[in-house]
């Protein structure tokens, strides 16, 4: 099984052009995956509804074996257009349950900020039992909302695991109450906006009663993270090339990881693409 995150960039590349298509087809040349999952994807309607750009639907298309679910963590009405702008997954898997984060936004005075999302979805996997999925994109400038992100991203796999330990009481004929499917197998990936030496980084990948594992030292532990950003564009990442981009699972995952990719060949993003592989 096979899932690729990508921060795409509203599709605009190194090079300045912006193409939908030339993100699917790198997706696509890399063996895609039977889950993708993008950053910073970008709806703009004109105050009357009519589509100016639809990511959402032109990423779709290239992939008609996926579902495509679009949780944007911005919907709103700026300069007289409404945009949206946030993250998708796409899964060719059934999708047994679907959750919409909002992520916290706690005040953080004079730094600017966007507000965040996260998809999650527990699909029934081609490996034998369910596994959750939650993709994500992190605050960038405001270390405070950044840091709440991080612990409200643990909190909710932590809640994940004591519901599969300790689960509720199942109800005669309970619809609406009948109980979600619950696994301890959760990978979280996205565009973190953390690197490898950061105090958010050590929060995810260890602390007390260890929950999450970065699946890159895992498979690789003698080898520094390939870089996710910075590798063409130096205007925006004066540091140069780093990583950013993160697959954390559980500790039922690491059986299980084969293999991670990231594609330090195409520009047609500021970031890299991504593509984990487990069995």
């Amino acid at each position: 099984m096979n899932i690729l995150s990508w921060n795409i960039q509203a599709a605009k590349g190194v090079d300045e052009v912006i193409s939908v298509e030339r993100i699917a087809h790198t997706i696509q040349d890399m063996g895609g995956g039977e889950v993708i999952c993008c950053q910073e994807v970008l709806q703009e309607f004109e105050s009357d509804g009519s589509v100016l750009t639809d990511q959402v639907a032109e990423l779709a298309s290239y992939f008609p074996d996926h579902c495509v679910h679009f949780g944007p963590a911005i919907d709103r009405l700026i300069d007289g257009k409404r945009l949206r702008f946030g993250n998708i997954a796409l899964s060719s898997l059934p999708v047994l349950s679907l959750a919409m984060h909002t992520l916290p936004q706690p005040a953080h005075p004079g730094s600017a900020c966007m507000a965040r999302q996260g998809i999650e979805m527990v699909v029934e996997s081609s490996i034998g039992q369910p596994i959750r999925i939650i993709s994500t994109h992190l605050e960038f400038f405001a270390s405070k909302q950044r840091k709440a992100q991080v612990n409200y991203l643990r909190s909710t796999c932590r809640n994940a695991v004591d519901r599969f330990i300790n689960p509720a009481r199942q109800a005669t004929n309970a619809g609406l109450y009948s109980t979600a499917p619950e696994t301890l197998d959760t990978i979280l990936c996205g565009d973190l906006n953390l690197t490898p030496d950061s105090i958010e980084y050590a929060e995810l990948n260890g602390g007390e009663n260890r929950l999450l594992h970065d699946a890159w030292n895992e498979l690789y532990p003698n080898e520094e993270h390939a870089p996710t950003c910075g590798i063409f564009d130096s205007e925006q990442w004066p540091a140069g090339p780093h990583c950013r981009d993160f697959f954390f699972v559980t500790a039922a995952i690491l059986p299980k990881l084969k293999q991670l990719k990231v594609n330090t060949e195409t520009n047609a993003s500021d970031h890299q693409p991504l593509r984990l592989s487990i069995s």
